[in-house]
């Protein structure tokens, strides 16, 4: 799991899910295939509220989510969605995962806060367009409106949006 934290990791991760949000139509981002003992002993599990195995219900949540999960969607509200999502959704949950693991990481020197900075710039600048123009291009679906509010809420993207759940 550490190899999915590197910077390198990430950079070539998010650099798939970036070249997936410019094109449409898209294809998955490259897939992260899990153990087949995960997929089995996930079957009709129970989401876990213990802080010990958060680990544990991550691979669960991955097992059931329908489709390969890339590693750098570690969020396991965004795992649950992903499949889901069409392409372009799931590119930025992908940029947005990897920009918030970075703003959480400290700069212990001069080349990690240089790192981390060229990594923010990278990641996280211009999510609030991205996220306005899904906003703006899924509208009129639902499911992806419900989830795109879920997904504002936890990254605190654009509150004043004015996105509001569908009606009916």
């Amino acid at each position: 799991m550490l190899a999915a934290c590197s910077p390198q990791a990430a950079d070539s991760t998010a650099d798939a899910a970036s070249k997936i949000a410019a094109t449409e139509p898209a294809a998955a981002p490259a897939p992260v295939v899990d153990p087949p003992a995960a997929v089995e002993a996930s079957a009709g599990a129970e989401p876990s509220t213990d802080l010990a195995s958060g680990d544990e219900a991550l691979d669960k949540a991955r097992a059931a989510a329908g489709c390969p999960v890339p590693v750098d969607v570690y969020d396991i509200d965004d795992v649950r969605i992903y499949c889901a999502m069409p392409a372009d959704v799931q590119a930025f949950l992908a940029r947005e995962n990897t920009c918030q693991h970075f703003a959480g990481e400290e700069p212990y020197d001069d080349e990690r806060r240089r790192e981390l900075e060229e990594a923010g710039a990278k990641y996280c600048e211009g999510r609030e367009k991205i996220f306005t123009d899904l906003v703006a291009r899924h509208r009129g679906d639902c499911a992806i409106r419900d989830a795109l509010i879920g997904i504002n809420g936890r990254y605190d993207l654009v509150f004043e949006l004015d996105l509001k759940p569908c009606q009916g």
